[in-house]
């Protein structure tokens, strides 16, 4: 599937939540196509999405996240798997884009992506719900799994298998971790705002 049909799909189920993405094009996939729900765009390092969600679900237990990751981001550090299960944060759903490389670095494979299953090695480390998304899922089935995803009990993930794409690099710079927090900060403000009232 394209990395667009996952996003909108995410966008159509999710729309209050906040989200929280990884580095590379999963965060791009969000950016060109998903929701205007308040977002961390994560940058480097690599691996660092997970254990932020993580922090942000944990010290905010009022509201529900989704964490957008990429396969080459969560492999580089597969111990947050072990956090976020023995954490059990109620609060925090993750979608891994998972198509065996490192899109935006060149390409490259991912060690052990032919054999490996995420979903597998996240249930082996305490996830209570894990669930696939085969490449081949019509658009009615990538639906209903995003929506089986964030209906149902949490922690959980969804690793979706998605095309080997061109990278969406492009326009305009990435912002440095200080803005991104600064904007982020500023923008579930406003979010917040406008749901209470307050």
């Amino acid at each position: 599937m394209k990395r667009r049909i996952l996003a909108e799909a995410i966008a159509a189920a999710a729309p209050e939540h906040v989200v929280i993405t990884s580095l590379g094009t999963a965060g791009r996939a969000w950016r060109d196509f998903g929701g205007d729900n308040p977002t961390f765009y994560g940058s480097d390092p690599m691996g660092a999405a997970p254990g932020l969600a993580l922090g942000a679900a944990l010290a905010r237990p009022d509201l529900e996240f989704v964490l957008l990751e990429g396969d080459g981001d969560l492999v580089m550090n597969l111990g947050s798997l072990l956090a976020i299960a023995d954490a059990a944060p109620d609060n925090l759903r993750m979608v891994v884009f998972n198509n065996g490389r490192y899109e935006t670095g060149g390409g490259q494979p991912l060690a052990g992506a032919a054999r490996a299953d995420l979903a597998a090695i996240a249930a082996g480390a305490g996830w209570p719900r894990t669930l696939n998304l085969a490449a081949d899922a019509s658009d009615e089935e990538v639906a209903a799994a995003v929506r089986d995803l964030l209906d149902g009990p949490a922690p959980a993930v969804l690793v979706a298998q998605v095309d080997e794409e061109a990278s969406p690099y492009g326009g305009p710079g990435e912002h440095s971790g200080a803005e991104a927090k600064v904007l982020f900060q500023r923008e579930l403000a406003d979010w917040e705002k406008k749901r209470t009232g307050k």
